[in-house]
């Protein structure tokens, strides 16, 4: 901008030496094509990092996903393999079923039943529980429990239970044992766990359990992950389940031992173990920080709409920039013809402009002082008469003009009028007339008129409560330091659209220390601006130009009782806001009360 205006402070030099000069077009347009290019490679870096933010985020979001399903199919897995884990611990518990199952794979038939009815007689129990109640059990206790197969080593014979109560029996074959040592224990949509039976006298193994579980659920799994792909196989190599199927379980079990995974697959990869089960996701590269092309038309729009509202606002800035300079020179032609009188408006931007401007009017008034001397007194003359005469207007005149005009409203009959004016004059007179020290009851009596003018103004919005045990009443403490907190909660706090606000101002006592606890139903604030106002209030940090309120109170409090002393604001449970004033008591004033004094 400084450049900008060493440009309109040259281009006015040349016009005040070429008059016939009256336009600045060609400037104007040359500082609006530096400026749109300028404006244009701003929007175009923002467009830029907006893009590379988004697709960082979708990076970042993406393997988030894909380790949360990571993290999913591993659950899985060790929640199946602690179930199968249970179902053969709960095995060895019982001792009937542990025995059953040890006669179903070593016995016959025919010597199996003969056991079974020998044990149910000799025990003389209601109900015999063998294996198939066992797994009848298992398969009601565990839902994610597809089949069973109980195999026998001795007999060779592959028992099969399924979930609706049913049992198939075949001699294994030469596939089903090969499975079985070489731990392949995968079929279409089911997974196995093997665990092996031992006979608990001589610890011999006389056959195994193989429990299975739906390999679905990691199809449920990937789809609410829909990005990242999810394969999951055997040492054997032999797939449970693949979402590509692109790649061969032996390639990637390859690429994973050689440490080249991420490489092989082009991906970002997450990979775990459970048992004898791997567990792969991985996410493409080019597709983990992919945009939707929803997202890039939103970002391309928003920056065009950036780059429309800066065009305008160019063009606007420009042209009022344009008009200044032309009032400038046509006063000065205007001073050349010899119109002293003429002003151009300054003080208006605070930029080198209005500089020129202030010292252009500067320069017209003192030509015309020595000009109009004896004008200039008689205006001067007359400037002294009317300051006299605003001198006798004094607090003193305002107050009891103020007093006089409440008395006739309620002469009158209107006493709604005439109760707003006695608020009014009850709290300009506490301002002008009282001592710096008064009583609380004077400052809480002088706030509650001072709400009063507010009940007027917001009728029917709120409630004002006040709750001062007696003996407090006389407390000594600097006057107005409620008013700004009350004024601060009707011009930010209240809501303007409910009728259950409510101001509430309760003192309390703890040993030498005081507390005027001003609470709220409000707006409130946020954490982080309390914080930050709480930060500033402990630093007794005040801005210059700020007007009387917070800030100026919590000052006054630290100048006259101690830095250890001021305003402390926090939320309300509920909502709104608490401010909570903290002051050490001195002696009180004598003769002062809560009443107010006649005039």
């Amino acid at each position: 901008m400084q450049i900008l205006h060493f440009l309109f402070v040259v281009l006015m030099t040349m016009r005040r030496k070429n008059m016939e000069v009256k336009t600045s077009g060609q400037l104007y347009s040359k500082l609006f094509y530096i400026d749109t290019a300028i404006l244009c490679c701003v929007v175009l870096a923002m467009t830029v990092f907006f893009f590379t933010s988004t697709r960082n985020r979708f990076l970042e979001q993406n393997l988030k996903y894909m380790g949360m399903m990571s993290e999913s199919a591993d659950s899985y897995l060790k929640e199946t393999s602690d179930i199968a884990e249970y179902i053969h611990e709960d095995l060895y518990k019982s001792s009937m079923e542990l025995n059953d199952a040890l006669h179903y794979l070593t016995d016959g038939p025919a010597d199996y039943q003969q056991y079974r009815l020998d044990t149910y007689f000799d025990s003389k129990i209601s109900e015999y529980k063998g294996i198939e109640a066992f797994f009848l059990d298992a398969f009601q206790a565990y839902q994610s429990l597809s089949r069973i197969m109980f195999y026998s080593y001795e007999r060779g014979m592959v028992t099969e239970y399924t979930r609706d109560g049913k049992s198939y029996k075949r001699f294994a074959d030469k596939v089903f044992l090969k499975r079985v040592e070489s731990g392949d224990l995968v079929e279409e949509n089911c997974f196995f766990y093997l665990k092996e039976i031992r006979d608990p006298i001589n610890m011999q193994v006389k056959g195994c359990m193989l429990l299975g579980f739906e390999s679905g659920k990691f199809e449920s799994i990937r789809q609410y992950y829909s990005r990242a792909e999810l394969a999951v196989f055997n040492d054997a190599g032999t797939v449970v389940f693949d979402s590509n199927g692109n790649y061969k379980a032996s390639e990637i079990m390859e690429a994973e031992d050689a440490g080249t995974l991420e490489s092989f697959l082009g991906a970002y990869v997450e990979q775990s173990q459970t048992g004898r089960y791997h567990t792969i996701s991985y996410l493409e590269k080019r597709l983990a920080s992919a945009v939707p092309m929803p997202v890039i038309l939103m970002i391309l729009l928003v920056g065009l709409g950036a780059l429309a509202l800066g065009e305008t606002f160019v063009r606007y800035h420009l042209k009022r920039l344009e008009q200044r300079l032309d009032r400038i020179l046509d006063g000065m032609i205007k001073v050349m013809e010899g119109d002293l009188k003429v002003r151009i408006p300054s003080n208006r931007n605070g930029d080198e402009l209005d500089v020129i401007s202030s010292y252009f009017n500067e320069m017209c008034i003192n030509l015309e002082e020595h000009i109009n001397k004896r004008y200039l007194a008689e205006i001067e003359q007359k400037n002294a008469e009317m300051a006299a005469l605003q001198s006798q207007i004094n607090p003193h005149f305002l107050y009891n003009t103020l007093e006089a005009v409440r008395m006739m409203a309620i002469c009158n009959g209107d006493r709604e009028v005439g109760k707003m004016l006695y608020s009014l004059a009850v709290t300009f007179r506490a301002q002008i007339k009282e001592a710096d020290v008064i009583t609380l009851a004077q400052e809480l009596h002088y706030s509650k008129k001072y709400i009063e003018l507010f009940e007027f103004r917001y009728p029917g919005q709120f409630q004002m409560l006040m709750e001062c045990p007696e003996e407090y009443l006389q407390i000594p403490v600097i006057k107005f330091v409620l008013q700004p907190i009350i004024e601060n909660y009707f011009i930010h706090g209240i809501r303007m659209k409910e009728t259950d606000n409510f101001i509430r101002i309760s003192v309390e006592k703890e040993k030498e220390e005081v507390k005027i606890v001003v609470e709220d139903n409000g707006i409130g604030m946020t954490e982080t601006e309390l914080a930050v106002k709480n930060r500033e209030l402990a630093e007794n940090f005040m801005e210059k130009q700020a007007s009387i309120g917070i800030a100026n109170v919590n000052r006054r409090l630290k100048a006259v009782y101690g830095k250890g002393y001021g305003i402390h604001m926090e939320a309300r449970p509920g909502g709104g806001l608490r401010v909570i004033l903290r002051f050490r008591p001195q002696e009180a004033p004598a003769g002062e009360g809560c009443r107010d004094r006649e005039n």
